[in-house]
């Protein structure tokens, strides 16, 4: 059933939540993002970064196929992203035991270090963003958003 027609303060969820994206990904602030670290020469290595980590917190192994699931990308794409973090030293890529097919991607120390000083950066600029806001509000923002993920994420799964 379309909705949109019906409650025309979806159509200004939906452009609120494109704007919080496309923010999101604007020069500006990807350079107060990952600029000041260094180590993180791109989004891309972040998402790489992150994904691994995700997985590894769910008890799992990350392979370049979990992470390009994890990015919404093309396998090659992973691929290619996946070998400049290798090579940046973020990353360890091995073989795995169980299976000769499919390699198995760790966080070096060094890929933690960075992930752990990009999230307190990201961390930071959202607090700095509703600073100002009474902790209620913010409240009551973390438990909708909350909501509204887990009610993405279930329409996606089924």
């Amino acid at each position: 059933m379309c909705y949109a027609h019906i409650v025309p303060r979806y159509n200004q969820l939906d452009e609120l939540l494109v704007r919080i994206h496309t923010v999101r990904q604007r020069p500006g602030w990807r350079r107060r993002l990952i600029g000041a670290s260094g180590s993180v020469p791109s989004l891309s290595t972040l998402r790489v970064l992150r994904a691994v980590e995700q997985r590894e917190k769910a008890g799992q192994s990350a392979s370049v196929g979990e992470v390009a699931e994890y990015m919404a990308v093309e396998h090659s794409t992973a691929s290619r992203t996946v070998a400049n973090v290798v090579t940046a030293g973020l990353l360890t890529k091995t073989q795995d035991v169980e299976d000769q097919r499919r390699c198995v991607l760790t966080l070096t120390e060094a890929g933690r270090q960075a992930l752990a000083d990009v999230t307190e950066r990201r961390r930071e600029m959202v607090a700095e963003t509703v600073a100002g806001w009474p902790e209620a509000d913010v409240d009551k923002l973390v438990d909708l958003l909350e909501q509204l993920v887990s009610d993405f994420e279930r329409g996606i799964s089924s």
